[in-house]
């Protein structure tokens, strides 16, 4: 049984409040009166987060009330495809209050400066040393307005980047091949992608040029394998070939000390 039918079998309740709760919210300027404020880069995998930090500083966690609210276009406007909960913890030790599995919860040193929020979703620890025993950030993704392959609770939603072009994700379709999709999607998927090999590599100025081109070239092409109509499969083992290649053209193009960092993202 998948962990999103588990859940559903046994904590209806925890879903239908959390749905019923942040069903006004599918309107963006609602959730803005409320209190909700964008924060950080839009992530493929995940949409751009808006965050009421009154809600992460509470002491208790709320079904009703997730602190983090995802978002990406689709169809044009801003579409509510998520929710995380979030709170404030000492350690890595998930916190209470929510009935999901403990290794549901991630952790973000207690910043939401974008290199952070970057590094910590591409999968990468950020605590900065010397900082280790300040206060981090639990967060806990839930997917109650957009099916996710991975499950309810997973982290990242793979779907997202087949949605924002009116695709279907097909089973079994390589991860790789939706990041590819990602950057095709716009100037928001290049941004994040660029910022991604930035704050990972750390390559100089010279070569910080040298991905940048190298990435609109790939979007370029990522964009060509697209079919016309939405209705048509995506090529996903082209579109993950394209997202490999990218990678293998970056570490031609930077120091092999930059790649040696990069090398946490490689897709192979």
């Amino acid at each position: 049984m998948t962990l999103l039918l588990l859940l559903l079998v046994q904590n209806p309740a925890f879903i239908a409040q959390a749905r019923t709760a942040t069903a006004p919210y599918r309107d963006i300027e609602v959730a803005r009166a409320a209190g909700y404020r964008p924060v950080g880069p839009d992530f493929p995998g995940m949409g751009r987060h808006w965050v009421h930090p009154a809600l992460i500083l509470r002491d208790t966690l709320d079904p009703a009330a997730p602190p983090i609210l995802e978002y990406a276009e689709i169809d044009g406007r801003p579409t509510l495809v998520g929710v995380a909960y979030a709170k404030l913890v000492r350690d890595a030790v998930p916190p209470a209050g929510l009935p999901v599995p403990a290794e549901a919860w991630h952790f973000h040193q207690g910043t939401v400066e974008e290199e952070s929020f970057v590094r910590s979703h591409a999968g990468l620890t950020h605590v900065t040393p010397g900082h280790e025993r300040e206060p981090r950030i639990a967060v806990l993704h839930a997917w109650i307005w957009l099916d996710n392959p991975d499950g309810l609770l997973a982290t990242d939603n793979w779907a997202l980047p087949y949605a924002r072009l009116g695709y279907r994700m097909l089973p079994g379709a390589p991860r790789n091949a939706a990041r590819a999709l990602a950057l095709a999607a716009g100037d928001g998927g290049r941004n994040y992608v660029e910022a991604l090999l930035r704050a990972v590599g750390r390559p100089n100025a010279v070569e910080e040029r040298q991905v940048a081109r190298l990435v609109e070239r790939h979007q370029a092409a990522a964009r060509a394998l697209l079919p016309g109509e939405p209705d048509r499969p995506a090529p996903v083992e082209a579109l993950a070939r394209c997202w490999v290649d990218l990678f293998e053209e970056v570490r031609s193009a930077v120091r092999p000390e930059v790649w040696d960092r990069l090398l946490a993202l490689h897709p192979l």
